[in-house]
């Protein structure tokens, strides 16, 4: 059996989420804006791509970004970046406390963070408190 294969809107959903997460940890690390270079470095990928999508954030109200200057998270774009991390920390938390190296948890993390719903964030958050 062929594993199913991602659709347009997953894809676009997946992109843009690390595209906002990586944003948003940029600028939270250094309390300023973003640099379209510092993005590309953190998701390894090229100036070119990179500038093409903040275009689509900046269309869809994500960010505020001209041409080579400065990138920040629009409020929208802050609040969904935020549920990334949140949806991050909370697998990575709940993965590590059932004994997944650190390493491990951080790279399935990664990947599940855009598949979980908040209804499952928030049952794993509650059972991480008990």
């Amino acid at each position: 059996m062929q594993p199913a294969k991602l659709h347009a809107g997953q894809k676009n959903k997946i992109t843009t989420e690390m595209y906002l997460k990586a944003i948003y940890l940029i600028s939270d690390g250094k309390s300023g804006p973003a640099k379209s270079v510092e993005i590309a470095e953190e998701l390894n990928l090229s100036k070119g791509s990179v500038s093409e999508m903040l275009k689509k954030l900046a269309d869809d109200g994500l960010i505020a970004h001209q041409p080579y200057a400065d990138v920040e998270l629009t409020v929208k774009g802050k609040n969904a970046a935020k549920k990334v991390v949140r949806r991050y920390s909370v697998i990575r938390d709940f993965l590590e406390s059932i004994g997944v190296p650190h390493a491990v948890a951080h790279h399935d993390a990664c990947n599940f963070e855009h598949a979980a719903s908040d209804e499952t964030i928030t049952k794993l958050e509650t059972l991480l408190k008990k």
